[in-house]
């Protein structure tokens, strides 16, 4: 959506807020109208903050990438507390697919893994934080 796309939704959300609502006779219309322009108005925040933030979860997803690199790279490769190759592809395939829900088949074949060891543990706290960043970025359109 363009700048003015935008700023036209901003404006439309406001007007049935304070203007068209109030003017409306029946209760449930009202209400209505009104709820009509809340989501106007967060759609238009989605729209002006989207593309900043497909790009900080595309940044957020290839910094986690190669942290989780660095990190399996020191892991221990006895067979017992050897990566799985599992976890290793779901790593490699964040490189193509920078989104966070691409982190779902890592997480199931962390999980899978197992959670509790120390490698698993410190790639697990890698991720809640580029979570916890999305988190953020979602609920500052939510506002």
């Amino acid at each position: 959506m363009s700048f003015e796309s935008h700023v036209l939704l901003e404006r439309l959300a406001g007007q049935m807020r304070r203007e068209i609502a109030p003017a409306v006779d029946d209760e449930y219309q009202r209400t209505q109208t009104h709820m009509a322009g809340v989501i106007l108005e967060r759609l238009a925040r989605e729209a002006a903050l989207g593309e900043r933030h497909r790009a900080a979860e595309a940044a957020d997803v290839a910094r986690l990438a190669a942290e989780l690199n660095d990190i399996l790279d020191v892991a221990p490769t006895s067979t017992t507390e050897a990566v799985p190759q599992e976890v290793r592809g779901a790593v490699a395939r964040l490189q193509s697919d920078r989104s966070v829900m691409s982190l779902r088949p890592l997480l199931e074949a962390l999980y899978g893994w197992g959670p509790d060891g120390p490698v698993a543990a410190s790639v697990l706290d890698a991720i809640r934080q580029v979570l916890r960043r999305d988190i953020d970025r979602r609920m500052e359109i939510a506002r």
